[in-house]
């Protein structure tokens, strides 16, 4: 037994699942290959409990946008450090960050923190049912675990069924939904959430942008959940990418480098409901994580960090086309260039899925950590990219090489 196995038993003793973060739990199904734990992390690599380094594609589930332990941030962070993480008012270094997301994200007349993006979230929620007096929104896509977010599963993950009356779903993508439930609900609609894009193939943005045009013509709200797009598509997210405007926005992950962070805001009209109710957290002002969101935000700024990211993102889907090419394989790269994958695309969906699982699986032992998208950082260099697809070919190759009752074994393992 390695001393991660060891270490995992212990901790789902006393930890359910025992991480704190569901898409950080280990998957069975890739067997010894995929490392439970994570101990450190440098640039674009990271090393598990046993020692074995791993090129990073996965980036903490998206935060990491400069590389894990990049020097100017950090140093931003000692020296906030030096005084003090908390306060009894508010710290002026506040003002600051407000200063750069105004500067830098479409609409952001006003700004206030918050911790994750659910929190952000939920805060939009809030703001818009208060603003409009209604109580019903639609959701499209993953915004987080609170009970607004969750009624699908209603009543057994402890949310109140009741809540299915206020909430209600929109297929990612699915044009004629969200049409038809605009139409049908919109005197009732406080707003629409929805993610702007989904990872996958819609890469112009139009769903977002048929969302804003339906919000518009009947006068509703559109809070646009940037959580993970922001600040990794385009220093402005997506709305800067696809030219869509929300009333309300959510961002988080990319903006501290991994520390902890997010922000609600939007235009002036809205955001000034908070003057009539009461939506605080003691720790929205640590100061840590802001001086962390601010040396990011600045380096973004002045080492043009995107036109880099998405120039490995580039590199990297020609890679994977000749690797296809060159191995046979049926599949080409698809996305955007920060988060693109190799698309298996023969006309057995089931057959696909199994070649994506057998490649992922193959690729950790490889030391290549990557789960569906490859996230690319500004730490990821051409010679990185270059590794990756060399160790990427030979996972393939082994994943094509595998058994016939293998290669026909179903094996998925999406939480």
């Amino acid at each position: 037994m390695k001393p991660s196995d060891k270490y995992f038993e212990e901790a789902l003793k006393l930890i359910p699942w025992g991480t704190q973060t569901n898409a950080k739990r280990p998957f069975p199904q890739f067997d010894e290959t995929m490392p439970k734990f994570i101990v450190r992390g440098k640039g674009c690599r990271i090393w598990d409990m046993e020692g074995k380094e791993y090129i990073d594609y996965r980036l903490a589930l998206g935060p990491v946008t400069l590389g894990y332990c990049y020097e100017e941030v950090d140093q931003a962070v000692r020296e906030q450090m030096k005084n003090g993480v908390l306060f009894s008012m508010a710290s002026p270094i506040e003002l600051e960050l407000a200063r750069l997301l105004h500067e830098t994200v479409p609409n952001a007349d006003m700004i206030r923190f918050m911790k994750t993006g659910e929190d952000a979230n939920l805060s939009n929620i809030r703001i818009a049912r208060a603003y409009t007096k209604r109580e019903m929104i639609l959701m499209s896509g993953y915004h987080g675990y609170p009970d607004w977010f969750a009624t699908e599963d209603s009543p057994n993950n402890g949310v109140p069924e009741f809540m299915k009356d206020y909430v209600k779903v929109i297929p990612w993508g699915n044009l004629e939904e969200a049409e038809r439930l605009i139409r049908l609900y919109h005197e009732r609609l406080a707003c629409v959430i929805s993610i702007p894009y989904d990872m996958g193939e819609d890469i112009h943005g139009t769903f977002i942008k048929h969302l804003r045009t339906l919000t518009k013509e009947y006068g509703i709200l559109l809070v646009i959940d940037e959580v993970w797009t922001g600040f990794r598509l385009a220093l402005g997210g997506a709305q800067e990418l696809f030219g869509v405007d929300a009333d309300l926005a959510s961002y988080a992950k990319a903006m501290a480098n991994g520390y902890p962070i997010s922000t609600y805001l939007g235009k002036r009209e809205y955001m000034q409901s908070l003057d009539h109710f009461k939506m605080t957290t003691t720790y929205a002002g640590e100061t840590l994580s802001i001086a962390a969101a601010i040396a990011t935000l600045k380096i973004m700024k002045r080492e043009k960090v995107h036109d880099h990211i998405n120039a490995m993102g580039r590199r990297l889907m020609a890679g994977f086309n000749t690797i296809a090419k060159e191995l046979g394989v049926e599949g080409y790269a698809a996305g955007l260039p920060p988060s693109a994958y190799l698309k298996f695309s023969t006309p057995d969906a089931a057959y696909n899925a199994r070649m994506e699982y057998l490649w992922f699986r193959e690729l950790f032992r490889e030391g290549v950590f990557v789960m569906l998208r490859w996230f690319i950082s500004y730490s990821h260099t051409e010679k990185d990219i270059d590794e990756s697809i060399e160790k990427a070919k030979r996972a393939l190759r082994r994943a094509l090489d595998a058994e016939p009752g293998e290669r026909n074994t179903v094996k998925p393992f999406y939480w």
